[in-house]
């Protein structure tokens, strides 16, 4: 009868035995994780104060990282969120150390893989804000330089495309469809390009390049056959600075073909000669005009008249 009996205690005792020895692993996981919170609290707030000095936020206000983050509704800054992130990976490291004084091997290892890949995130956070602040300065020199908005936005958005692929790419999220449509997506924008430049802009091109030949040809002028530079027939030739006529080549005296030359009466060309009646050549002496003469009276060259219109010089 005594080897029938079951002694029910024993498993209460063995209960009672572990939960003993689990007490001290409790309290030492306890304490860890307090001062695990209070350090990852401490750390957190000096981190986002220390960034606030140091005008991080304004850095993530150009990057844009700050516009994102007030239309999220979180209220925070961007040094105040990184603080916060510094908060998170201090405790879940005391959280680890939590579940590896409790002695279950499950959660540790679970947390111990968590940590490993906390690093992984950060690179991709600076990769993400990196990648946002030189888009935005590539496309300041794009605006500055070009004038044209729609330029700079796409410079811009290309590389905040390829740095989303990057950070993708760290975090181990389906690297090799991220790889392949990265590609896709640069031989499609390459392809567009090549398309619109070749049939919207077959024009500009044309004109492109007629200009910059014809600016050729005029920096570089046809040589002809026999070896001398052949200049553009369709004037416009210029001497060389410097060039002057050779000595002693003037214009003949009194020939001015200024405005209001006239042919008439009054026109003088050599001394004494008029082209009014009365034209006068040697002194003493009269004859007739050539042209335009009266055929009577009013004129003589001092001769024997032929009829009764005209007298000699000495006739009264």
């Amino acid at each position: 009868m005594s080897a029938l009996a079951i002694d029910f205690t024993q498993p209460f005792e063995d209960a009672f035995s572990k939960l003993l020895s689990f007490v001290p692993n409790l309290l030492g996981g306890l304490v860890i994780l307090v001062i695990g919170y209070v350090v990852a609290k401490v750390l957190g707030k000096l981190v986002g104060k220390l960034l606030g000095r140091v005008g991080f936020d304004q850095w993530m206000e150009r990057a844009g990282v700050s516009g994102v983050l007030q239309r999220s509704g979180t209220g925070l800054t961007a040094s105040a969120m990184l603080g916060k992130v510094v908060f998170w990976f201090v405790f879940l490291i005391s959280f680890t150390m939590f579940a590896s004084a409790l002695g279950v091997p499950e959660i540790s290892n679970f947390m111990s893989d968590m940590l490993g890949y906390i690093p992984r995130i950060f690179a991709a956070i600076v990769i993400i804000c990196l990648a946002a602040l030189f888009a935005n300065f590539l496309a300041a020199i794009i605006r500055g330089a070009t004038g044209n908005e729609t330029l700079a936005k796409v410079g811009k958005y290309a590389i905040l495309v390829y740095a989303a692929f990057a950070a993708l790419t760290q975090l181990g999220i389906a690297v090799q469809l991220t790889g392949n449509t990265l590609l896709i997506v640069l031989a499609g924008a390459a392809l567009a390009l090549g398309l619109a430049f070749g049939l919207g802009g077959r024009e500009m091109a044309g004109r492109a390049l007629s200009n910059l030949f014809d600016r050729d040809m005029i920096k570089k002028p046809a040589t002809g056959s026999n070896g001398t530079t052949a200049y553009p027939a369709d004037g416009g030739y210029e001497p060389q600075p410097g060039y002057q006529p050779q000595s002693g080549h003037q214009p003949q005296a009194g020939y001015e073909p200024q405005a209001g030359y006239e042919t008439q009466a009054g026109y003088e060309g050599q001394g004494g000669y008029q082209g009014q009646p009365g034209y006068q050549g040697q002194p003493g002496e009269q004859h007739p005009a050539t042209h335009g003469a009266p055929q009577n009276g009013g004129w003589s060259n001092g001769s024997t008249p032929s009829n009764s219109n005209w007298q000699g010089g000495n006739q009264p």
